[in-house]
């Protein structure tokens, strides 16, 4: 599975230059985007995994809904910005998803996709301006953590380990 770490680099370079309204109008694109994408990838496999992706994309409209209520008490009036680009943390294996066949390949997906959401949200983390905004990102990087550990552990038992 290949990482296009260009496009990576041009994200971050984005998300360095954003300000504090413009970083949580792309948190929420990002969790709103990352819930449908687990929709689809819902769609896409069978058994315990279908389980599995309805619950990530239910917890990723979670996010959205509590970076939106963060937005509305710091920039109250003003409505996020629309980002038109897919997420950072599936961005890279946009691709790979697309043709995703097997389970064991949609969950290696998943996994690279919550340890990419992770690291962004650390990274956004230390870009946040406010307090609050820094607490937010730093949770939500705290549950990427524990995503990834749940969907590892699923992976090992499912390949045998």
């Amino acid at each position: 599975m290949a990482i296009d770490v260009d496009i990576i680099q041009d994200v971050e370079t984005l998300l360095r230059n954003l300000n504090g309204y413009e970083l949580l109008s792309y948190a929420i694109c990002n969790e709103e985007c990352g819930a449908e994408s687990y929709e689809w990838l819902a769609g896409r496999v069978e058994g315990i995994l279908v389980d599995e992706f309805k619950h990530l994309a239910k917890e990723r409209r979670k996010h959205a809904a509590q970076i939106r209520e963060l937005f509305k008490r710091l920039y109250p009036n003003m409505e996020p910005l629309k980002f038109n680009a897919p997420p950072l943390d599936t961005l890279p294996v946009c691709s790979e998803m697309m043709e995703v066949e097997d389970v064991e390949k949609a969950l290696a997906i998943a996994l690279l996709s919550e340890a990419i959401g992770r690291d962004v949200y650390r990274k956004l983390q230390r870009m946040a301006g406010d307090e609050e905004m820094a607490e937010l990102f730093g949770r939500l990087a705290r549950i990427k953590e524990e995503a990834y550990r749940r969907l590892l552990e699923l992976y090992e038992t499912m390949v045998g380990r």
